[in-house]
Order: C-alpha cells, then sequence, then structure tokens
C-alpha cells in the first residue's frame, strides 16, 4: 500500500495539475496520466525511487543500500566492479517502499558500481554515479578522505553552495565517507523536512558516499514507523565495521583505513560518568589500535557562537556535561581530533589538553603546543605517539555552518574562528593528518596539520642486522622534532644535536638500550633548556661503534 503521507502528496500533486495549468486550460488525458504515475514514483515503465539509493553501514566487506519508493515492490540491488555489468544481485524478502539491502562478501578496498531495481523488471538504470568504494582492512595505512557536514538541514542557496564547492573541489580525488555533525533536517527532523533539506539537497553524494551521523537537537524522535532519524539511517551498534558493540544506534564506532571514529549522542543518550554510554566508551578507546582516532558528537564542548558552552542553562548543560565527564576520557587516551556541530560557525582549537571547565579558567599552559598548527604558519602539531598517546593533546572544531550562520566571539582554547558557510574536508596519509575547513566558494579558511612519527619499515617480530635511524618528523620545525630509531640488540645509545660546527647542543639520549625501536623528542633547546636560534643541526646517533646522522632544520 501506497502510506497516507504519500498518497495525500500524490493526490495533491495530481490535483493541481489537473485543475491549476498556467494557462487555465484542462490537461490532456496522457498528461495527467504521466503527472499522476511520476507523483508516485513511476515513469514510462521504469521505476523512480523517491528518496536515494544512499549508502550505510560501510564495512571492508559489506555495505547497506536504501532507497525509498512510492509504490511498494520487491526490491533488488546489483553491483560489479564495472558500470553495468553486475556479478551479483540482492533480492528483499517482503515487498515494501522502504528498501534495505545489504550487500556481503565485498572485497576491501574496492570499487564497485551498483543499481536498484524492482525484481517484477523495473530498473532505475546505468548510473556510473552508483558507485562506492569498500573500507580497507584496518591494518591498512591507505590513504582516506573525509567530508565532514555540519547542521546542513536547510535546503537554500548557501548549502546547495557549500555542497557544490565540496563535489568541485573532489572531483578528481573523490571522497571516501562522509560524517553528518546532526541536525540534518530543519526544524524537527521530520520525513518531509529530512526530504528536502538532507536526501534531496545531498542526493548527488549520498549516492557515491557512505555517511555516518550523529543525532542532533533538532532530530526530534517521533512514534511509528519511518517518522524520525533512527528509521532513516543503519548504524553500525554491533561493531561490524570496527570497535566494541554498542548495542546502539545512538553511539557507535567503525574503522576506516587507520582512522578509528566515534559517534557519541550528545542529544539523547545519558552522559553521566555511570551510563552506558561512556562506560562504551572507555572499552571502546581502549581496544582501538588504530593510528588516528577522532571523535564527533553534537554540542560542542567549546563554543562561542549561536551557543555559549560557558553557560550552563543553554542546551540543558549538554555541552557541560560533554566537557565536563568525556574529554577526560579522550585526553587521557589520546584522541586526537573532536568534531562538532550546534553552533552555527567554525571554530577550532589549538592543540590542546586539560581543560574541562569555563573559559575563564583555560592556561596557556592547555597548549599542548601553542602554534596554529599550519606547516606555513607556526608549525605543524606534532605527536610523540603513532597511536593513542595519553596526554599529548587533542584539537576541537566546531563545524556547524553548512546551512546556517551566525556571528561569533572568542573561546581562549580557539586559535582560528570563522564566520563563513562551509564544511570540512580531512585527508589522512599515514603518519599525517590535515583538516581544512571550505567556504562556499571552495577557499580553505582554516587548516591545520597534525604529524605522528613514522611507522618504520621493519617487519613484526623481526630485528634489522643494522641501526635504523628514521628522518626526523617533521622537518623542518618550529616546535619538536621526533627522533625515531632501530636498535639490532641491547647496547648503549648516545643520541646527540650538534650545531653546524659540530659542537653539541645537547645529548637527548644516552644510556643502554635493548633491541627494538625507540623515540626520543627534541624540543629545539640546548642542554640548558634555552631556546636555539633558527638554522641547520644535525642529529648523531651512537649504538655499538655504528653511527647515523639526520639533518635537523629549525625555524623560527
Amino acid at each position: 500500500m501506497i502510506p497516507q503521507q504519500r498518497r495525500t502528496q500524490a493526490s495533491m500533486l495530481f490535483l493541481l495539475l489537473l485543475f491549476g495549468a498556467t494557462n487555465g486550460q484542462a490537461m490532456a488525458a496522457d498528461d495527467i496520466g504521466r503527472a499522476g504515475n511520476e507523483a508516485l514514483g513511476l515513469r514510462a515503465g521504469v521505476l523512480i525511487p523517491t528518496r536515494g539509493p544512499y549508502l550505510q553501514s560501510p564495512t571492508s566487506t559489506s555495505l547497506v543500500v536504501r532507497w525509498r519508493t512510492g509504490t511498494a515492490s520487491l526490491g533488488r540491488a546489483s553491483y560489479g566492479t564495472e558500470p553495468g555489468t553486475w556479478i551479483a544481485s540482492v533480492d528483499e524478502p517482503t515487498s515494501t517502499t522502504e528498501h534495505e539491502v545489504t550487500l556481503t562478501g565485498l572485497a576491501p578496498d574496492t570499487r564497485y558500481y551498483y543499481e536498484v531495481s524492482d525484481i517484477g523488471g523495473f530498473a532505475t538504470g546505468s548510473d556510473s554515479a552508483a558507485t562506492f568504494l569498500t573500507p580497507p582492512t584496518s591494518s591498512s595505512r591507505q590513504a582516506t578522505r573525509i567530508w565532514v557536514w555540519g547542521d546542513g538541514g536547510l535546503d537554500n542557496v548557501n548549502s546547495r553552495a557549500v555542497r557544490d564547492a565540496f563535489i568541485a573541489r573532489t572531483r578528481t580525488q573523490p571522497a571516501d565517507v562522509g560524517l553528518m555533525l546532526g541536525d540534518n533536517a530543519y526544524y524537527s527532523g521530520t520525513d518531509s523536512e529530512y526530504q528536502s533539506g538532507c536526501f534531496t539537497l545531498l542526493q548527488p553524494i549520498l549516492k557515491r558516499l557512505p555517511f555516518l551521523s550523529t543525532r542532533g537537537n533538532h532530530e526530534v524522535l517521533v512514534a511509528g514507523a519511518n517518522n524520525d532519524y533512527y528509521d532513516f539511517f543503519t548504524l553500525p551498534s554491533a561493531g561490524q565495521a570496527g570497535g566494541i558493540p554498542s548495542g546502539s544506534e545512538a553511539y557507535y564506532s567503525f574503522n576506516w583505513a587507520n582512522v578509528h571514529f566515534i559517534c557519541l549522542d550528545s542529544e539523547g543518550s545519558d552522559r553521566t560518568l555511570a551510563g552506558p554510554m561512556i562506560q562504551w566508551l572507555r572499552m571502546d578507546l581502549a581496544a582501538s589500535q588504530s593510528d588516528w582516532n577522532v571523535c564527533f558528537w553534537h554540542h560542542p564542548p567549546y563554543t562561542k557562537g549561536s551557543h555559549d558552552s560557558d553557560n550552563i542553562t543553554d542546551s540543558g548543560g549538554r555541552m557541560r556535561d560533554m566537557r565536563e565527564n568525556v574529554l577526560p576520557i579522550l585526553d587521557s587516551t589520546g584522541v586526537d581530533l573532536v568534531l562538532a556541530g550546534h553552533s552555527h560557525s567554525y571554530e577550532r582549537s589549538y592543540l590542546i589538553r586539560g581543560h574541562y571547565g569555563l573559559s575563564t579558567t583555560f592556561t596557556e599552559a592547555m597548549k599542548v603546543q601553542p602554534g596554529d598548527g599550519r606547516p606555513q604558519g607556526g608549525g605543524a602539531y606534532t605527536k610523540a605517539t603513532n597511536g593513542k598517546g595519553p596526554f599529548e593533546g587533542s584539537v576541537y572544531a566546531v563545524a556547524g555552518s553548512s546551512s546556517q550562520l551566525t556571528t561569533l566571539a572568542s573561546h581562549p582554547a580557539m586559535v582560528s574562528k570563522v564566520a563563513a558557510f562551509g564544511s570540512m574536508l580531512i585527508d589522512v596519509v599515514g603518519n599525517q593528518f590535515e583538516a581544512r575547513f571550505l567556504d562556499l566558494a571552495g577557499v580553505v579558511r582554516d587548516s591545520f596539520v597534525i604529524i605522528k612519527p613514522q611507522v618504520l619499515d621493519t617487519p613484526p617480530h623481526s630485528r634489522p642486522a643494522t641501526l635504523v635511524f628514521a628522518a626526523p618528523q617533521p622537518n623542518p620545525s618550529r616546535q619538536s622534532s621526533m627522533l625515531r630509531y632501530v636498535l639490532p640488540s641491547r647496547g648503549r645509545v648516545d643520541l646527540m644535536v650538534l650545531d653546524v660546527s659540530g659542537r653539541v647542543v645537547t645529548r637527548v639520549v644516552g644510556g643502554f638500550q635493548e633491541a627494538g625501536e625507540h623515540r626520543a623528542e627534541w624540543r629545539g633547546v640546548d642542554d640548558r633548556g634555552r631556546s636555539v636560534a633558527a638554522g641547520i643541526y644535525y642529529a648523531r646517533l651512537e649504538w655499538n661503534a655504528q653511527k647515523r646522522l639526520q639533518r635537523l632544520v629549525r625555524l623560527r
């Protein structure tokens, strides 16, 4: 049967077309029939999806394809590695208007093309834009591109421009996965609002880019089927995409290559330390073995935009709760980036740690590194640990201006604030993490880079025959440089920094060390703790009569 809402919409459109022709003439019978069919999702023998198709719950070996039709049918999704050449199909067991098909047995890191159709013969037709890339395995360090869309739930000239700027920017290098930061449809998240503010607005992207979402305050829950946020999304609550099973679509985790993503629910779930969400968060982060860890939810812990994180009555205290209860866990575990929306602005913090109170309690000591994180500015942020490094700091970004915009005040934790419509584009390549805020013209208005130590190319459980000394990271540097090396066996190690004349500036390591990989950090100071001048220096590593040298460049 046709749902009552769909039937009413179809009937209204049919009557308007029948009696409201612009020339005042009655429509011809053929035109009337064609208009009625298109209102129900039928055209010239073709079943037209009235929503989608769109992609959900990506894993290395499976993916969910969803779509809606105006009339009930038995759905089929066909797929293959070439457009129009299908190697397999999955059929639905029962007739429905809300179609959801899981494709299984896929190969990791593989480009597929697909088509949704009706078992009875109706089909959408081959479409090279209907495609998806499966995630690489979680042990892979395959380059990953992520699009972040925040508070984008109004279909207007600005949101369309933000969408189009992203499409243009990624035409030659497509994104792999998308994150929605909530308020995906204004103002109550109803079915019709989701249709216009999300599924119609983003359809060119949703048919090829799997999206994972968090719930915002405008996603109101409604009784009955196919009415609200949890009906519209299929989210990986069983741990099928990586991480610990949460048992809830409100909060969950997933992996894409060497990035572990954690979605939390700041809107409707228990935010107390004893609640199931935070208990699950502790377990999930403890289990993560990924190089990079990213958290996202709706209500930002720090903001001075359309919402004020200092105001404990703003948003029912949700921003305060997340800051006080969740951030200490992220700090102690080693999360790299936290994303939120809610405030209709763009704000981005320094690399910080240990701030859980009001903005007035923020101090310079809470900045792990005080620069802007730009390699061509104050220098990229650097971390000592490849993976989770406790208390090495996180960057916090508010990206809630994909369809609405308000004025901004200043929060001391923020190094950047931009009053512009836009979205975020993130590239993760091995040990480097680069994030950019794109405005509606596609101009980069803010960016930052985090660099972790290079992974040395030594096989697991093996030892090199000779001393290995990796290139310093970053280099050049305005702040600290990470020095990493592998010892074939136990021995005396001396790691010193020398100036160009060969004089010792400082001894970084001195003493016996066991076989294996080691790392040491030089913060650009001499043996008395004084900052050195800009220029060229050398790191000299000695072990059991073997010597290695690496060039260091210090910038002002």
